[in-house]
């Protein structure tokens, strides 16, 4: 049953005054010092996660007193630690604090009396009354206290780790490990006595408390964790304890359920290979409140979301057919639904192959070279790559079966399967092949060549269409993906599901691997039902990156967007000469300015002006050179020498520059000298670096004639882009 809200009367003011205190007390064990008692993995992970989250969302409270206690901590969990800290909280609070009591580990039952007690790490099993702590111990040193407002969270009805291999100590042996229905029971009578009591356990009766080990962390604190780090506030950037609790039910409930869905789909392949070995599905944990008619307990506020350069989910689109509005419109979605850092590519015969191979091995090593989180218990974003690549599985002379993307680019089986073993991110690998009949049998080897083994977090999907369909497969990978954005996110299992419904009355044949012991694979994240963030955010069009030759735009890109004017001026440079081919020469002539290709004309002008609001750009700059284009030669005497048309040319590029910001005071500048104001004239830049500068400096007031001429020549080379720019219709 879903929760409902308890009443609420938003006010933060005595906390944030430091009138009120808040006092917190945070326990997590792994090891127990007895070796009947099991240990768990991501218990002390936990507490030290909560802690920090707690922290962060309560910075905004002068008044707090924080003890935490884990096998990592300098404080370690054992009895007498808890008890005292207990004691001393219970003398020290006033009646407007509030007090948070937090508990990950084992819960046992004392066998003679049924009394419930929480295993510190020299709990005894044999001695559990005199070694534990005792939920009624607990509650009276709770009751002690002045506190009107009390929470108590446990997370203490484990069960040990669960895989996504299916459910692992789904029975218990030991009885005593599941005290699920006597805490709830004690805790409701408590409640019943008390209005400002609060007490949230992360499993109902009959259920059990589950690790997973792609979250590093039990389910329920993972998400206790993650709420308070922003995803529980409400519109006002209030986290207090119910939105919270709400928060926390749906997400554990939606991630059991997103990993029972990953498991069909990997019982539907067993089952398709004949084995015979099933996993079972997971049980539900449905964490449970027990509260009577207490107002709003405000926990924090939510805390300023820190800048990482770290990018978790990564995507590459390859377009290697002729460029279909299909792939395009896939990486809009990864990108502004699936939270994917974008690359998308389109392949022509000039794009060397060397450049593809490296973009691929980015895209998939990206997490290797990444910046490593600064916490290990911090809650990060699960490392996932996105790879689509369209082209068509064509045999050669010596009857393997190749990836061809163009004449000269062609992807084969071992070079692929070798970067996605070296891949530590979780991938999700699309092969789109819309071509004839016959390359069936050897789409299927390239599925199951690809397939890493059990020890791997991998969704494999390929198509195979016949000529009459050849845009259905990428049109129904959108249209799957469309109708999951307004759902609660969609994983590689569901996408699988909806794919198979969705051609089951089409000719394409479906092929399929997916496989994820550790975690589930999601293709679009859920979204949170209590946080506007990502509805408020502005969404950026995907930045097409689209090359002829296959040019890497990412760094240019990622230069621009970080605001790094003249290291984006010095990266465009050096692409124009690449795309060019004039790296050797250091410069264009008149020739290669000429033939140069508008589709990268087109990204890099693009890139400019959007990441400069609109100030910097080829673009720009032509309609500088519009307003200017007419002048006519003013020097008569100059004119007779060189000619009028030079001379209009030469006295045009100084008027130029001078609009650009290029010259100051009658002189050019030196690109050495260059600076980029907040207030930088329009067109500023990009600096025309790729073309051979000619300046000679003003003699008595009076260009020299050969000055003149080479302005004029340099100037025509500049005509000769702007004009470019109008031929390749480049706004």
């Amino acid at each position: 049953m879903c929760p409902v809200g308890v009443r609420t009367s938003h006010s933060t003011h005595a906390l944030e005054t430091g009138l009120a205190k808040l006092w917190l007390i945070l326990v997590g064990v792994n090891q127990y010092q007895d070796e009947q008692i099991p240990c768990l993995h991501y218990s002390a992970l936990d507490c030290q996660g909560l802690g920090e989250a707690l922290n962060a969302a309560t910075q905004g409270f002068p008044q707090k007193d924080v003890k935490i206690y884990n096998d990592f901590a300098h404080q370690q969990p054992l009895l007498e630690n808890v008890r005292t800290s207990l004691k001393e909280v219970a003398d020290a609070t006033k009646s407007i604090d509030t007090v948070l009591f937090y508990f990950s580990g084992h819960g046992m039952l004392e066998p003679s009396n049924q009394q419930v007690v929480l295993c510190l790490k020299d709990t005894q099993k044999d001695n559990l009354i005199e070694t534990g702590l005792k939920l009624q111990e607990l509650l009276q040193l709770l009751e002690s206290c002045a506190a009107q407002q009390q929470l108590v969270w446990l997370d203490a009805c484990h069960s040990g780790s669960m895989t996504l291999l299916g459910a692992r100590g789904e029975t218990l042996i030991d009885s005593q490990l599941n005290p699920t229905q006597e805490l709830v029971e004690v805790l409701r009578q408590r409640a019943a006595k008390r209005k400002g009591f609060y007490a949230l356990l992360s499993c109902d009766q009959g259920q059990q408390s589950w690790e997973f080990p792609q979250l590093k962390h039990g389910v329920f604190t993972y998400y206790l964790i993650r709420g308070l780090r922003g995803e529980a506030a409400d519109s006002q950037g209030i986290i207090e304890a119910d939105g919270l609790y709400r928060y926390v039910y749906h997400q554990t409930l939606a991630y059991i359920d997103k990993a029972n869905q990953q498991l069909r789909v990997i019982n539907q392949l067993k089952k398709g290979r004949g084995e015979n070995q099933i996993h079972p599905e997971y049980p539900s944990q449905t964490p449970k409140r027990i509260v009577e008619g207490i107002g709003e307990v405000i926990l924090g506020l939510k805390p300023e979301k820190t800048v990482s350069t770290r990018h978790p989910r990564q995507a590459l689109v390859i377009e290697g057919l002729p460029k279909s509005k299909s792939a395009l419109a896939l990486s809009k979605i990864l990108n502004t639904s699936g939270g994917f850092e974008v690359n998308y590519w389109t392949i022509s015969e000039k794009t060397p192959s060397s450049d593809v191979h490296k973009a691929i091995q980015k895209c998939l090593l990206s997490e290797s070279f990444s910046e490593s989180p600064t916490s290990n218990n911090s809650i990060e974003e699960t490392a996932t790559v996105f790879l689509y690549l369209r082209g068509q599985i064509q045999e050669t002379e010596q009857g393997e079966a190749v990836l061809v993307l163009s004449n000269n680019v062609v992807l084969n089986r071992s070079w692929l399967r070798k970067q996605l073993r070296r891949c530590r991110s979780q991938q999700i690998i699309i092969l789109d092949c819309p071509i004839g009949t016959h390359i069936y049998t050897s789409l299927r080897d390239w599925v199951e060549e690809l397939q890493l083994g059990l020890d791997s977090e991998q969704c494999l999907i390929a198509a195979a269409a016949p000529p009459s369909e050849g845009e259905r497969f990428a049109s129904s990978l959108i249209d799957t993906l469309n109708v999951a954005i307004q759902a609660s996110g969609l994983t590689a299992a569901a996408w699988i599901t909806q794919l198979q419904v969705e051609l089951s009355r089409t000719d394409i044949e479906l092929y399929f691997w997916l496989f994820g012991s550790q975690g589930v694979i999601e293709v679009l994240p859920g979204k949170t039902l209590f946080t506007s963030d990502r509805s408020e955010q502005k969404t950026e069009d995907l930045d097409d990156l689209s090359s002829t030759l296959g040019i890497d735009y990412t760094q240019l890109r990622d230069l621009l967007k970080a605001g790094r004017w003249l290291e984006a001026d010095e990266e465009t440079t050096t692409l124009i000469l690449k795309i060019a081919g004039r790296e050797e020469k250091r410069y264009l002539d008149l020739e290669s300015v000429e033939n140069f290709p508008c589709i990268d004309l087109w990204t890099i002008d693009t890139l400019w002006v959007k990441y400069s609001h609109g100030r910097f750009g080829f673009s720009v700059q032509k309609r500088i050179w519009e307003r200017i284009r007419e002048t006519s030669a003013s020097d008569p005497v100059l004119a007779l020498i060189i000619g009028n048309s030079n001379v209009a040319a030469s006295q045009t590029c100084i008027d130029f520059g001078n609009r650009t910001g290029w010259r100051l005071k009658d002189s050019w500048i030196d690109y050495s000298n260059f600076i980029v104001e907040e207030d930088a004239p329009n067109g500023q830049l990009p600096y025309f670096g790729f073309f051979e500068q000619v300046w000679r400096l003003k003699v008595l007031g009076v260009w020299e004639w050969h000055s003149a001429i080479a302005t004029a020549s340099w100037w025509r080379l500049c005509v000769a882009l702007f004009s470019r720019i109008e031929t390749c219709q480049i706004k």
